[in-house]
Parts: C-alpha cells; sequence; structure tokens
C-alpha cells in the first residue's frame, strides 16, 4: 500500500527518465537507431530543507522497503491556473500521445508540463508534455508526452495536472536521517516510478 509523505518544501527536485530504449548499431559502428519501447518512467531526486527533528520523523517512511511512497511533485515557476476536470478520452491508445477531455477550454499545457494518469490499477504515473498544446473550445486536447504510455487508459480515467505526484519505491542518500550539530536533518532521496 502506498504512503503519502508529507507537503515539503524542496530545495531541489531533478526528474529524470528510466530509459526503456534500445540502442542499434550496425556491424560497422557508423550507423544509430534507437527503438523507443513501453515501459520507460520516471524518477525524481529530491532535497529537502533542512528538517527539526520532528519533522524528520515525519519522513521515516522513506525506508520503508515493502511498500511504495508518494510524494508531491513542485513545479516551481510554473503558472498552472485552471486545468478543469481532466480525463482520458477514449480507450485502446498506446503510443506518445494522450487524448485527454474535460479541460478549461483554451487551456494551455506547455511543454514540460508533468501531470498525473491514475490508471485501472489504482497506480498514479507521471507523463511529462513533450510539446505546447491548447485546448479547444469543448475542452478537448491530445497532448504529446515524452515516454510511451505505461498503462493502457480507459475512457474517464482519471488525469490530475494541478497536484502532480510521484509514487515509486525510495533509495535514501546515506546521512540523510543523520542529525547535525544544530539538531538539523538535511534529507535527500529519490523516488522511482514502478513502470
Amino acid at each position: 500500500m502506498a504512503k503519502q509523505l508529507p507537503p515539503a518544501r524542496f530545495i531541489s527536485a531533478e526528474p529524470t527518465i528510466v530509459s526503456s530504449a534500445i540502442d542499434q548499431r550496425s556491424a560497422t559502428g557508423s550507423n544509430r537507431q534507437k527503438g523507443l519501447r513501453k515501459g520507460s518512467h520516471y524518477a525524481y531526486e529530491f532535497a529537502l530543507e533542512p528538517l527539526s527533528h520532528a519533522e524528520a520523523l515525519d519522513w521515516l517512511d522513506l525506508r520503508n522497503e515493502a511498500d511504495t511512497v508518494i510524494v508531491d511533485v513542485p513545479q516551481m515557476g510554473l503558472e498552472i491556473g485552471s486545468p478543469g476536470t481532466t480525463r482520458v478520452n477514449g480507450s485502446g491508445q498506446a503510443g506518445t500521445n494522450l487524448a485527454i477531455k474535460g479541460f478549461t477550454p483554451s487551456y494551455a499545457v506547455r511543454k514540460g508540463h508533468a501531470f498525473n494518469h491514475i490508471g485501472s490499477d489504482g497506480v498514479r504515473r507521471i507523463y511529462i508534455a513533450s510539446a505546447a498544446v491548447i485546448a479547444d473550445g469543448s475542452g478537448n486536447a491530445t497532448v504529446p508526452l515524452e515516454t510511451m504510455l505505461n498503462w493502457p487508459p480507459l475512457n474517464g480515467d482519471v488525469l490530475e495536472f494541478a497536484s502532480v505526484k510521484i509514487e515509486g519505491f525510495a533509495s535514501v542518500e546515506k546521512g540523510s536521517f543523520l542529525q547535525d550539530g544544530n539538531g538539523w536533518h538535511s534529507i535527500r532521496f529519490t523516488i522511482e516510478e514502478i513502470g
């Protein structure tokens, strides 16, 4: 069962793609091709502002080995606005585009805007727009993605643009729960999606 961690004061949050693509080279090494495959997903490396000992205790679920954790993903400097009540628009979608309904008409999705798809398995997955898109007057748009869809979206599945979170397994940097001489903890960790 996923454990929701408390809201955080971040120093930094860096997304990276954990790639499932295949690099292929010719026998002479002169030709290179990249084959995209389903399974590429995200990991975020986080650094929190220093926490008191009492605050750090609220983050002990990062050390849980059995369950995933859920952490808010900051999109600092990105004006989110009012995206609407967004849902998947049609089942059977695959590849690197997602048809979406329920946007506020003329809502602008910026290149690099992260959002969540909450799949039929209950798992929250992150996708990031690879190009800017503006919803039409009916609130529909097809958003191009950096990675291929990892879970088959069903018509009406929930999409969350305003409050994005990452769900996955945590790796905590050594020394994160070390209390310094002034009583502070400097917690750094990575969350990787299950894919």
